[in-house]
């Protein structure tokens, strides 16, 4: 018996990967991509109408603390992978940073395991880069790279030996894995809660300085160009490291990047303008409207690579304190690619940011084209919303909630599977 075929009619399918861009139908079989073009005749299929619609390659987030195993009670493998769905992400890659650590083949292996039971994206691991995330000793790079790991992280802490960061760039070198690091200097960020600058002068909260993530950004170049390692920057946010990271990919160094979604939309003056809301205490926190401006041209052109949820859900009781004593992050996962959009303006720069390079960055190719794998987003570029829960992640602290934001997840597919949106019919 022949296999059922989706039918995606009449959709605009950009995919930069493949230069595509035009209203066509796309059929999907097996969970590859089946065709690219007019119907043929005779072709049937379950039809979802996609007039109006972008037909894009799902998304993939690198780096979403998804907390499992250990600390269920902020997110675990399945309402994380859930939420990624309704966000148009068909991958996430789970940052190490659990209870215990992934920082071993045995862990990657079992936290592995139990996310390909998910019903939603599909969930990928990044090995801790040493041991316990303590910054003292490597973790086991070779056996998890084997195990099934994808990149090797320390998730949101910025390594501060240099000596043992160059020891296991070096000995990542062979393994072809990236190396994703925070760029931060953690003696710099001491006790501050946000963006050292005017805002935070005017209502007294201690400031981070953005040379902070200048040092951090730095190094990391310094040590790609002495290791030959990959290295990608996971949260770039500064008119400074912007600067260097131009700078360094035009003399060919092997780095990429990434910024925070919500980066590129909001600035310091929100934490002002909200009365302290804890959602906005962020690492890297919010920064000036010059930075804000720099990291969405830098994404227009290239030099920023990716755009990520940074995707940090916390408790009620983590959040609902005193702004200096809050834990530091945000949900993100379900409003990133309408943050994206409505920053940026252009469906084939988010697309690029959110789909293309990201995927690249792991060894993966996002594209439409026929043969490829079938992970592939739907979604209304012109639709507003106000953004309000209820969310899919446990999280609830999303410092977007209440703005109005462009751009609206209709479907996601992943492996050929309809993860995210009505069934069609």
């Amino acid at each position: 018996m022949e296999a059922e075929i989706i039918v995606l009619r009449g959709g605009r399918v950009v995919c930069p990967a493949s230069q595509i861009d035009l209203v066509t139908d796309v059929w999907i079989r097996d969970g590859k991509i089946a065709g690219v073009g007019e119907l043929a005749s005779g072709i049937t299929g379950r039809e979802v109408d996609c007039t109006g619609k972008i037909v894009a390659p799902g998304f993939t987030d690198l780096g979403a603390e998804l907390c499992d195993p250990g600390i269920c009670w902020r997110e675990d493998l399945s309402s994380g992978s859930e939420a990624a769905a309704a966000g148009g992400f068909t991958t996430v890659v789970a940052s190490p940073k659990t209870d215990p650590v992934v920082d071993n083949p045995v862990a990657v292996a079992e936290t592995l395991g139990r996310a390909r039971r998910v019903s939603g994206a599909r969930v990928e691991i990044a090995g801790a880069l040493t041991v316990g995330l303590k910054g003292e000793a490597m973790s086991e790079l070779g056996l998890m790279s084997e195990a099934g790991a994808v990149a090797f992280s320390d998730g949101r802490l910025p390594m501060g030996n240099s000596g043992l960061l160059r020891r296991t760039l070096d000995y990542a070198r062979p393994f072809g894995l990236p190396v994703m690091l925070r760029p931060g200097d953690t003696d710099l960020e001491g006790a501050g809660v946000m963006h050292e600058g005017m805002v935070s002068t005017q209502i007294g909260l201690r400031g981070i300085p953005a040379a902070s993530e200048e040092v951090g950004v730095g190094r990391a170049i310094a040590m790609a160009r002495l290791t030959g390692a990959r290295i990608h920057l996971s949260q770039v946010t500064t008119v400074a490291a912007v600067s260097l990271i131009r700078s360094a990919k035009a003399q060919g160094i092997s780095v990429t990047c990434g910024v925070p979604a919500r980066h590129l939309l909001l600035t310091d003056r929100l934490v002002d303008e909200s009365v302290y809301d804890t959602a906005t205490r962020l690492l890297p926190p919010l920064r000036t409207e010059a930075d804000r401006a720099a990291c969405v041209g830098a994404v227009m052109d290239g030099t920023i690579d990716c755009i990520t949820a940074d995707h940090v859900p916390l408790t009620q009781l983590e959040k609902e304190v005193e702004f200096m004593h809050a834990t530091p992050g945000a949900m993100g996962l379900e409003t990133a690619f309408s943050a994206a959009l409505t920053a940026l303006c252009d469906v084939g720069a988010t697309v690029r940011s959110l789909a293309v390079s990201p995927a690249a960055v792991i060894g993966r190719k996002a594209s439409i084209v026929v043969g490829s794998v079938a992970d592939v987003v739907v979604f209304d570029p012109d639709a507003e919303r106000v953004v309000s829960g209820p969310f899919r992640s446990k999280g609830l602290n999303e410092p977007l909630e209440g703005r109005t934001i462009r751009g609206r997840i209709c479907l996601t597919i992943c492996n050929g599977c309809i993860i995210y949106g009505p069934q069609p019919g």
